[in-house]
């Protein structure tokens, strides 16, 4: 896919990536059933991974003005802006893969490019990620954590947002790439209790993402993390 047409202009690009380390001591209780390999993963420390944060990358500020995600969450404005509130554990269950398609020619510019897409294009107040994978092994901040993604039509609430960036219908996912994105989804699994592991295309049919040579790693990212495969996960948005 080509590059979009005119620069997205950032107005202090200061955002940065809000950690998880900011949760609450409260674990959910009970933990949900978890695949026999959880058990291992929830026994070790894994520790946060490298993280180039929003301003980093040169990020743009969100704009709560978007049309498509206008202002902030509430009874009247459902699709607004969603600061999620309390541990984040009661509140995510499942990681989406992703993958980009389109690819500039580094890692960084391909964030921005996915960021002004997201922004100009379809309307929404930021990037829709949470994560990105890069093809050089750097992963980068997205949206931040305790924010509502929209990366899944319908099923966004409680749902981690990671994109590999690349075409992976075409092409196959660097090494590099594909450790990194085991070692984000390990420490998410672990810091946020996660039980699933899903690709886009799992929830939205219309889709192929996260493309067929990604697709094909699923099942060892979610092993490695101790998720079950699958979109049975997810719980309806009640609020």
């Amino acid at each position: 896919m080509a590059a979009i047409g005119g620069a997205l202009t950032c107005v202090g690009a200061s955002l940065g990536y809000l950690a998880v380390d900011r949760l609450s001591r409260a674990r959910r209780t009970p933990l949900p059933t978890q695949p026999p390999a959880a058990l291992s993963v929830y026994s070790k420390q894994i520790d946060r991974p490298g993280i180039l944060e929003r301003q980093d990358w040169g990020a743009c500020e969100p704009d709560h003005g978007a049309e498509n995600e206008r202002g902030f969450y509430g009874p009247d404005n459902r699709e607004g802006w969603r600061v999620y509130e309390g541990d984040l554990r009661a509140v995510y269950r499942t990681v989406v893969v992703h993958h980009s398609v389109l690819y500039e020619t580094d890692d960084p510019g391909t964030m921005r490019a996915i960021q002004q897409q997201h922004m100009e294009l379809r309307g929404w107040a930021d990037i829709a990620y949470h994560f990105g994978v890069g093809q050089n092994g750097q992963v980068f901040a997205g949206r931040p954590l305790d924010v509502r993604g929209t990366h899944v039509e319908g099923f966004n609430t409680g749902s981690v947002g990671v994109v590999f960036l690349g075409d992976f219908s075409l092409n196959t996912p660097t090494p590099a790439q594909l450790e990194a994105g085991r070692r984000l989804i390990d420490w998410l699994a672990l810091r946020l209790e996660l039980t699933h592991l899903a690709g886009h295309s799992d929830f939205n049919s219309d889709t192929d993402c996260p493309g067929q040579h990604l697709r094909e790693a699923l099942s060892a990212l979610a092993w490695s993390a101790g998720l079950a495969l699958g979109t049975g996960g997810y719980v309806p948005d009640s609020v």
